[in-house]
């Protein structure tokens, strides 16, 4: 089995392809290979794709344009914390205008309450439904 990989800027492996699996004749690996595709053995795919480890930084390998095998990949880049979120001022006016609007609905549905306490004690007075 032979590994074709195409590698970016970097180093870094963005396509494989596989004898047998993605080209079966010469010709058609001759195509991959003027494509950019470069034979790698098992042992550096195994590299490329973390079946040996995260390398030196935690960050998996890239292929060293000099020697052609797997080298650690730089660290990571610093991730830059988001400032917390500042909490918005509350606007008096609007805040005294939806505690009003909650009491409001508080005493609406004491009210509807009350209504059909009425209703029923009123219907119970008639003697019961159709009275």
């Amino acid at each position: 089995m032979e590994y074709l990989c195409k590698f970016g800027r970097i180093g870094n492996r963005k396509t494989t392809v596989i004898s047998g699996v993605h080209y079966n004749t010469n010709a058609e690996r001759q195509k991959y290979i003027d494509d950019g595709y470069i034979p790698i053995s098992d042992e550096d795919y195994q590299h490329y794709i973390g079946n040996r480890g995260q390398g030196d930084n935690g960050t998996g390998y890239i292929r060293d344009a000099k020697t052609g095998k797997p080298v650690s990949a730089p660290p990571a880049p610093p991730v830059k914390a988001e400032p917390e979120p500042i909490e918005p001022e509350a606007d008096d006016v609007r805040l005294a205008a939806f505690e009003a609007m909650a009491a409001q609905e508080e005493r609406m549905a004491a009210q509807a309450k009350r209504i059909a306490e009425l209703e029923t004690m009123v219907k119970a007075l008639k003697g019961g439904e159709g009275k």
